[in-house]
């Protein structure tokens, strides 16, 4: 049966990620509960926690995303902050020394939106200019920018073969997803499931965004474990 979180009020957006829970108030701070062996609650220690407490250092927050042993927080000035687990650079700072508090993700400005893989090591920004950016573990091609190679920093998704205009963004495990301005959903990393919407799971994956089959006039774009969902307004057919 549900039980009441205790301790908090005011919330506006909540996320998780493995074993952890986030919580961002109204007020622009970031609360945590659950694991917390890689530092995941951004509190300074390792220590989990049954309660909420509230992430170090955290202010102006207006959107918060989980990974599998990480963090992130987009603040109203457009910075990226992230803090847990970093063994494949997944905190975006250019290390992989995982951190206890946040630490700012570099090289990105003028971000919209955020997203993190549910059990992967990567994450994911929209800028405003409608550009994708990813960063962390790249085994499957998950950061879309052509290679399979890690990146402890940034790296934009390769708009080359048609992702531009980008106005969502979001991941599953291994998999990123992005919803264009026109209404097309285009998606890049692992397809061993078919999680890339293309009618076969061969290639197994793939390095650049690609175009999701039979979708148009889409308004939101998810991922989930091993899979995509997209919301579709049907109304004006």
């Amino acid at each position: 049966m549900p039980v009441r979180v205790v301790g908090l009020t005011r919330v506006i957006a909540i996320a998780s990620g493995g074993a952890t829970a986030y919580a961002l108030r109204e007020d622009g701070t970031v609360w945590a509960w659950g694991d917390n062996d890689e530092g995941q609650l951004g509190n300074g220690t390792t220590a989990s926690s049954p309660l909420p407490v509230r992430i170090i250092g955290l202010s102006g927050v207006r959107a918060i995303a989980g990974g599998q042993e990480a963090g992130y927080a987009l603040r109203r000035d457009g910075t990226i902050w992230a803090w847990g687990a970093n063994d494949e650079g997944q905190l975006g700072n250019g290390t992989i020394v995982s951190s206890t508090v946040p630490v700012a993700v570099r090289n990105l400005t003028g971000v919209t939106a955020i997203a993190a893989s549910s059990e992967g090591a990567s994450g994911y920004a929209l800028r405003g200019d409608g550009t994708a950016w990813a960063w962390g573990l790249n085994n499957t091609g998950q950061l879309g920018n052509g290679t399979d190679d890690t990146s402890l920093v940034p790296v934009q998704v390769n708009g080359t073969t048609g992702l531009v205009g980008v106005t969502a963004i979001s991941a599953d495990s291994f998999s990123g997803y992005a919803l264009r301005q026109d209404g097309t959903v285009w998606a890049w990393g692992s397809n061993f499931f078919g999680q890339l919407g293309r009618g076969l799971t061969t290639p197994p994956y793939s390095l650049l965004p690609v175009r999701v089959s039979g979708i148009a006039r889409a308004e939101a774009v998810a991922g989930g474990g091993f899979s995509g969902y997209t919301l579709v307004n049907t109304w004006d057919r």
